[in-house]
């Protein structure tokens, strides 16, 4: 299904560069989802002297890492956005097939236990993709 676009008859149709686009978007939730939780702690940016406080760039650390932290969020917000549009009860098992690349197989033949069959699946992960790359 990776390798896949979906066909140009498909409703869900994206071209090949956009669709590929979507997809890397979307492997780099877990990265994002990672890199903001050590934003948040601020331990690492700042030095603590015995004279006095100092930081590791211009301006004040914590705002730095609050500016980056809402970008991230945004993007995170994004594909969180998809998933829910894409299809509400189907939107862990899209979550763990586009971002963290769990095969077909593994969904329903594992503790996760898929109740949709292949075609039906695909088809949701189509119009993931294409609601995530409007959203882009």
């Amino acid at each position: 299904m990776r390798g896949r676009t979906p066909s140009v008859r498909s409703k869900w149709h994206l071209p090949k560069k956009c669709y590929r686009l979507a997809i890397e978007y979307a492997l780099n939730y877990d990265q994002w989802k990672a890199e903001i939780r050590s934003l948040r702690d601020q331990s690492t940016a700042i030095r603590y002297d015995k004279d006095k406080v100092q930081s590791s760039c211009m301006g004040s650390p914590t705002e730095a890492a609050a500016l980056k932290i809402a970008e991230l969020q945004a993007k995170v917000d994004k594909i969180d956005k998809a998933l829910s549009e894409a299809s509400e009860e189907m939107a862990e098992y899209i979550r763990l097939h586009v971002c963290n690349e769990y095969t077909y197989y593994q969904l329903t033949h594992g503790a996760h236990r898929m109740p949709l069959n292949k075609n039906q699946f695909g088809e949701i992960c189509q119009h993931f993709y294409y609601i995530l790359y409007q959203l882009i």
